[in-house]
């Protein structure tokens, strides 16, 4: 059996959505090729990949067939026991590492594919895109996610707003969402708002919802990202903050309104489903840009009233 071993360790839901096309081309390049996914459990790629036919098996680096810990030497043998005991013939390892590739070396991992052993400052996505390109020999490939999932019918008065984030200043005021929903003024629509199971999150979510009385408005807040995505599926727009719950979106083929004020355009440039808003005369953004404040309400609505 021709076994393949892919190691996508990024920790968030956007990442594991970035990555799966390159997961995808993998198996498309050869469709005997069992793949096995080692990830962390913060992506819950177990949850979003419950559909996904190119892989075989998804392993956490939490699970209790690895327990991974903050033990260096110990998590060196454990990685090497797992590998040896399921044959892989190959291993994808997407992100600079000389321990992965040393795991691989010593393993006797007949074909070893890695972005290099010593991290470089490059753009995570796009180098992750060439490296594909070269490991597939295929020009041809492309970065566009698409996350299988059961159809649903889309709901044209169902939107999506995305209240979490990986950080604070990567949040749009609360505010802004208020004044936003407000300025949509229309009463048909239901708003689900998408954001973590944590204390600032829910807050943001039920000051949002105290202060709005024309529209049914619904906090997702405490459901598993399994119970969100049939509703995400099946919604019109996602609008919100640039999220796992934006790049789960786009992934489910919605339309996706991405704020962005402080991370990089690359984020959302890897899907054309995204479609990304930066502050007024801004040219670009980054980390550190911390401008999510300066993006209006006024630029959002413009962009939504396209979609609705």
């Amino acid at each position: 059996m021709n076994k393949a071993l892919i190691i996508q360790i990024r920790p968030g839901i956007g990442d594991l959505c970035m990555f799966l096309p390159y997961i995808q081309q993998i198996h498309e390049s050869n469709k005997e090729l069992e793949i096995t996914l080692i990830t962390k459990k913060r992506t819950a790629a177990k949850q979003i990949l419950k559909y996904e036919k190119s892989i075989k098996e998804i392993v956490y680096l939490e699970d209790e067939n690895l327990k991974i810990n903050k033990s260096k030497i110990n998590n060196f043998f454990k990685l090497i026991n797992f590998i040896n005991k399921n044959n892989f013939s190959k291993i994808y390892i997407m992100h600079f590492s000389l321990f992965w590739f040393l795991v691989a070396k010593i393993s006797k991992i007949k074909s070893i594919n890695t972005y290099g052993i010593y991290k470089r400052n490059v753009d995570i996505y796009l180098n992750a895109l060439e490296k594909n390109k070269s490991w597939l020999n295929n020009k041809n490939l492309t970065s566009q996610t698409t996350i299988s999932w059961p159809t649903n019918n889309k709901n044209d008065n169902q939107i999506i707003i995305g209240i979490g984030s990986s950080g604070p200043t990567k949040k749009w005021p609360t505010e802004n969402y208020i004044s936003l929903i407000k300025k949509i003024n229309n009463k048909n629509i239901k708003f689900y708002l998408a954001g973590g199971n944590n204390e600032i999150e829910n807050s943001i979510a039920n000051e949002i919802i105290k202060n709005i009385t024309e529209n049914k408005l619904e906090s997702l807040c405490s459901l598993s990202i399994e119970e969100i995505m049939p509703i995400i599926n099946s919604s019109k727009l996602y609008i919100g903050n640039d999220t796992g719950f934006m790049h789960l979106s786009a992934g489910l083929n919605v339309p996706s309104i991405g704020l962005f004020g402080d991370t990089p355009l690359s984020y959302a440039n890897y899907n054309k489903n995204i479609f990304p808003i930066i502050p007024e005369y801004f040219k670009t953004v980054s980390h550190n840009s911390m401008a999510m404040n300066k993006i209006t309400v006024e630029q959002v609505l413009a962009k939504a009233k396209e979609f609705i």
